[in-house]
């Protein structure tokens, strides 16, 4: 995966659950990439906080009997440090300081 579709897939993916379990599952062994990575160890223990929310929302959406629309238990339970945490994730890439 390049760069630039990495971000592009990054900045998307905590509109929704399933963009986002997409997103966790892409990303996953990216750490081994060391011509984009290159704080694996980083990587990966962000990551792994990505995962956490990723198995927490699909463990509720199961739990409510996997609804078709479930936007809105993402927006009000996940959306907002989904979104945080793939901008940590992304500045691993881009090096771009912490805002």
């Amino acid at each position: 995966m390049h760069a630039a579709q990495l971000i592009a897939q990054g900045q998307k993916a905590s509109q929704a659950l399933f963009l986002w379990n997409q997103f966790v599952a892409d990303t996953e062994f990216l750490w081994q990439d060391t011509a984009l990575v290159t704080d694996a160890d980083a990587w990966q223990q962000q990551w792994f906080e990505l995962e956490i929310i990723n198995g927490l929302a699909l463990a509720a959406w199961e739990e409510q009997g996997k609804p078709q629309d479930w936007a809105a238990c993402w927006r009000e339970g996940y959306q907002q440090e989904a979104s945080e945490l793939a901008h940590e994730l992304l500045r691993l890439i881009t090096g771009d300081s912490p805002t």
